[in-house]
């Protein structure tokens, strides 16, 4: 798995064992939430810099389900796994990576 410093990556949030996430724009600004698996009550927000939208893009996650429904998208894994966000330039990236340790 690639490592944000790699490519010149910024590294916005790293979250353990998330089920999902939903991936949204609303007043000129994106967010992605995540969620925990089997609980879409108690959720993660990340919002992204406003009045810029970016290109996300999933990398690395093995997924079992895609739900779109404008203005947004939910996507479910096929386990709970960790993820880490990235920013590189116009582009949020959010991938699998390796558990932290301790």
């Amino acid at each position: 798995m690639k490592k944000p410093s790699e490519n010149n990556e910024e590294l916005l949030d790293r979250v353990r064992q998330v089920g999902g996430l939903i991936l949204g724009v609303s007043d000129n600004r994106n967010w992605i939430a995540l969620f925990n698996e089997g609980d879409l009550i108690h959720t993660k927000t990340v919002h992204l810099p406003a009045d810029t939208l970016f290109d996300v893009f999933v990398e690395e996650i093995p997924h079992k389900t895609t739900v779109y429904e404008h203005p947004r998208t939910m996507i479910y894994f096929t386990g709970p796994c960790d993820i880490e966000i990235c920013r590189d330039g116009d582009k949020i990236i959010v991938r699998g990576c390796q558990p932290e340790e301790g």
